[in-house]
């Protein structure tokens, strides 16, 4: 099913939470407003207690092939790994929206987004939008219906 990294990878991030990995995600967009933004991919994952969002860096490549090039050795100098902990009972909502206003949100620094309309939902690309107290993250993942159960499942088995 996994490889040998695979495996000692989520048993790293366990033993980090302390409990086992109820959720693992991955999004291929991920932005904050007035914080941290990628462009490549963010995996996420919860072990019920606390939602994280960590990144790697992301080698420029060729037809396959790492380029090391002056420009990519200084991009990986100049990289900074991101983490974020959020705790489960900090998240306020989780709504799916048009990357569009997502975008309009991160350049004006708004966080009162409207929900994405069954209309908006067929024809623009959406992203999840999770607010959680005086934070805004955005993240475009595979499944939304999916994210959005689970943590709703994990943030009401912890309160009882």
């Amino acid at each position: 099913m996994y490889d040998e990294e695979t495996l000692e990878f989520i048993k790293e991030r366990e033993e980090k939470l302390g409990g086992p990995l109820l959720m693992r995600t991955y999004a291929t967009w991920f932005a904050e407003v007035w914080g941290e933004r990628r462009e490549y991919g963010v995996f996420m994952y919860s072990d019920g207690k606390v939602l994280v969002m960590e990144d790697f860096f992301r080698p420029a490549t060729l037809l396959g092939y790492e380029l090391e090039t002056k420009r990519e050795k200084e991009r990986r100098k100049e990289y900074r790994k991101m983490e974020i902990f959020l705790p489960l009972d900090k998240i306020d909502s989780i709504e799916l929206v048009t990357k569009g206003k997502a975008e309009e949100a991160l350049r004006k620094g708004n966080k009162e987004i409207q929900e994405a309309n069954r209309i908006s939902r067929i024809f623009c690309r959406t992203v999840t939008m999770i607010k959680a107290e005086d934070r805004v993250f955005f993240f475009e993942i595979p499944a939304h219906k999916e994210f959005k159960n689970t943590i709703i499942k994990l943030m009401n088995k912890e309160k009882n």
